[in-house]
């Protein structure tokens, strides 16, 4: 019932009541009469003033939840002192606190994350789950050459635009590099964010800028340069030895076939070589993912070790193995893992002199191997680019050991470091 209603009703009744009164004791009773005609309006008054007290609160939380069904959250009640009144009040308050409070938050995350999506140097395009593009952001307008008003509402295909629809045929998590006809390259990916349960589509593109062409161009001018040398010294060597062995067969003396035979193993070592170099590149760019299955870490780097066993006595350098007492199983590709120990113990043998020690440390907790060695360590410029590809330290190294041994690991998921020892060599930690 409303107040006015209220008010109307109490109205009547206490009409009725003093009408009562002054047909019962009009000629009766006057003394009662006028008790009646006083009294019963001052209950009236006090019924009102009672009742208006009581709806107070109601009409004021009313009043707020209007405003909040409006969207303003910076209304709160004053306490009327009833004491049940007042727990209603102060359970509205906090509540209109909180939703205040969370509401600023959302505003305040939603404008940072407006910002980075507008300052971003990734074009990114945000559509409904209809595919109509809903936003662009600045590099995303640059990228497809487009004004926002040309494009926004409508659907990502079928439109003129060849870059937006080769982008629209992409599927959710898929990486796709688009070359148009003009050259630019683009890397698009489509991905998604949970929204009220649905799954809500945005495709990011990122531009092939011209630092990252020259950034290619050097790459691929290093590794042609980097083959050639290879080649050209395998070739060149080769040949001499041929045009050598061709005029020793020409003479024709029995006393130059060992000489033939030894110039002839030294060309096949030379081509060897060359052989293993390009084996090398190859697994760097087209390493297969690893088939995991459970292994045991000391039984692997055991193995590992002892094949280095005779190269290291050669060199009289001592080996420190230090395996844990626990099993220590892992999931791993022990070929692949295997690979990558043998390219650090390698790499360690070759920076020690004569003389020297490798310690290799298993520990349970966490669970990681450590491989330290007393060598030179790694020089300022080495630290700064030891994984990167076709880097080395040594003379006709190739550069190639190490960026095997990031890729591995990464693939894996184990994380890895490779730093100077406070003593002098270096140290190189895997963690599983």
């Amino acid at each position: 019932m409303s107040r006015k209603w209220t008010f109307l009703w109490l109205t009547l009744v206490f009409s009725i009541f003093l009408a009562l009164a002054v047909f019962t004791f009009l000629k009766a009773n006057p003394v009662l009469l006028l008790v009646s005609e006083i009294a019963i309006p001052l209950l009236y008054a006090a019924t009102l003033i009672m009742i208006s007290r009581s709806l107070k609160p109601i009409i004021s939380i009313g009043r707020s939840l209007n405003l909040l069904r409006e969207g303003d959250f910076s209304i709160t009640l004053v306490k009327t002192g009833n004491k049940d009144v007042d727990n209603i009040i102060e359970v509205y308050n906090s509540m209109i606190s909180r939703l205040r409070e969370e509401r600023l938050s959302v505003r305040e995350k939603n404008h940072f994350l407006d910002l980075l999506i507008q300052s971003s140097p990734l074009g990114i395009i945000i559509v409904d789950l209809d595919e109509n593009i809903i936003d662009l952001n600045k590099a995303a307008l640059s990228c497809l050459g487009i004004q926002v008003d040309d494009y926004q509402g409508r659907k990502m295909s079928g439109n003129k635009n060849s870059l937006l629809s080769e982008i629209a045929e992409l599927s959710y998590d898929e990486k796709k590099l688009i070359v148009l006809d003009g050259g630019q390259k683009y890397l698009c990916r489509k991905l998604f964010f949970m929204d009220h349960g649905f799954k809500h589509p945005f495709y990011i593109i990122e531009e092939f800028t011209e630092e990252i062409r020259q950034a290619e161009k050097e790459a691929y001018g290093k590794l042609i340069r980097m083959m050639a040398h290879e080649v050209n010294n395998t070739i060149g060597s080769v040949n001499s030895i041929m045009s050598t062995v061709q005029s020793l067969n020409e003479s024709s003396h029995d006393s130059d076939k060992e000489e033939i035979i030894s110039m002839l193993g030294v060309a096949v070592q030379r081509n060897y070589q060359l052989n293993r170099f390009m084996q090398n590149l190859s697994n760097v760019v087209k390493l297969p993912p690893p088939e995991k299955e459970r292994m045991s870490l000391n039984d692997s780097v055991r193995v590992v070790l002892e094949s280095f066993g005779p190269v290291m006595k050669e060199k009289n350098i001592t080996l420190t193995f230090n395996p844990d007492t626990a099993s220590l199983m892992i999931t791993a590709d022990r070929s692949q893992l295997e690979l990558v120990f043998s390219n650090i113990i390698k790499n360690s043998i070759e920076a020690i002199n004569d003389n020297g020690f490798i310690m290799v440390a298993l520990i349970s907790e966490p669970l990681s191997v450590c491989f330290a060695d007393d060598g030179p360590g790694l020089t300022k410029k080495a630290e700064e680019a030891i994984f990167t590809p076709f880097f080395s330290t040594k003379p006709g190294g190739q550069g190639i050991g190490l960026t095997l041994v990031q890729e591995i690991l990464t693939n894996h998921g184990f994380s890895f470091s490779l730093r100077n020892r406070e003593h002098g060599g270096a140290e190189f930690n895997i963690l599983f």
